[in-house]
């Protein structure tokens, strides 16, 4: 043992603290010799109390976490060593500070601009700049999965979705090999579209009675409720004209799927007891979201044909891919 590395680091009437580096000859030493023993021994009977042994990582490790503590740190460091705990929403803004505004993100930077740049930033900033800072970045993203949205719905238009969606990077978290799936990955990553109607979306492959285009949405009162997501292509019409009566009525399409949300209604109904106790969820009087089909060519009496529809419809509603698109600019405009 090298002696004359030997240091004491405590002592009291009873118990004595040293640290010794070992693998040192004529001054010189190397990473695989290198060791640090850290032992305490009774002063009084001579007998060890603790003992262990650092190799050279080791050694490194503990020194550099020391040397990263605020009240002993070297004064030439400029981290800090401080802990920040962090949600995921906090790791998203921060992910997309670069897409926010740069007025925002200077007053980001130059709050940091102390010392200590991340301790205490959330008490350097005011109510009124973090509101603007949730608000713009809620603003920036909804224009974003708005614009996003538009776009899938001309691929849908003009050209097979399924191929095309993989040639644009913006598009990247909606690629699926159904084009039913591709429109429920931007929903489900977009429930704000909604408003308040939904706070999470339930895992269907637990209720067999339901498809992989159907979500099951839970609503702000926590109740289940569902969406079941055909494709915006015009070959799922809404509404069909009869020119013999001068009237609109529900295509063979909407029928279809009005059938078989009748049947969703009725499966809850017989299965509910059962569905709320083993799957932990609230069924009452569920309510369903048709969302299938285009309305930005209709006229006007298409669309109270369909606001009428809808009214005489317990516990469905059809909406229109251009009814989100609606709904999402006007969410914008409340943070504009």
């Amino acid at each position: 043992m090298s002696v004359q590395y030997d240091k004491e680091i405590f002592s009291n009437e009873n118990l004595m603290l040293k640290v010794n580096f070992s693998g040192i000859k004529g001054g010189v030493t190397n990473t695989a010799d290198l060791k640090m023993s850290i032992y305490a021994y009774d002063i009084k009977t001579g007998k060890p109390v603790f003992s262990e042994v650092l190799d050279f990582d080791e050694i490194k490790t503990l020194y550099e976490h020391l040397n990263q503590i605020s009240i002993i740190k070297d004064s030439t460091k400029t981290t800090s060593g401080t802990f920040v705990e962090t949600t995921n929403e906090v790791l998203t803004v921060l992910r997309e500070l670069k897409e926010i505004s740069p007025n925002i993100l200077k007053t980001i930077l130059d709050k940091l601009n102390g010392d200590e740049k991340i301790n205490g930033l959330l008490n350097f900033l005011s109510d009124l700049e973090l509101s603007n800072l949730s608000a713009a970045y809620k603003l920036q993203t909804y224009r974003l999965e708005i614009k996003n949205l538009e776009l899938l719905l001309q691929l849908e238009k003009n050209c097979n979705i399924v191929k095309e969606i993989i040639t644009y990077k913006e598009l990247e978290p909606y690629i699926a090999k159904q084009p039913e799936k591709i429109f429920q990955n931007w929903i489900e990553r977009n429930l704000w579209v909604f408003g308040v109607d939904y706070i999470k979306k339930h895992n269907h492959r637990k209720i067999a009675i339901f498809n992989e285009s159907d979500l099951l949405m839970e609503s702000m009162d926590g109740f289940l409720d569902l969406i079941e997501l055909k494709r915006p292509k015009l070959d799922y019409d809404i509404l069909k004209y009869d020119p013999s009566h001068k009237c609109y009525f529900p295509s063979p399409d909407l029928s279809k799927v009005i059938g078989q949300c009748l049947m969703y209604l009725q499966q809850l109904d017989n299965y509910k007891f059962n569905l709320e106790r083993e799957y932990k969820v609230k069924i009452i009087r569920p309510r369903i979201k048709i969302i299938l089909g285009r309305t930005n060519n209709f006229k006007e009496n298409q669309f109270e044909t369909l606001r009428m529809l809808n009214s005489n419809l317990n516990h469905i509603q059809i909406i229109s891919y251009d009814y989100l698109l609606s709904c999402g600019n006007k969410m914008i405009s409340t943070y504009e």
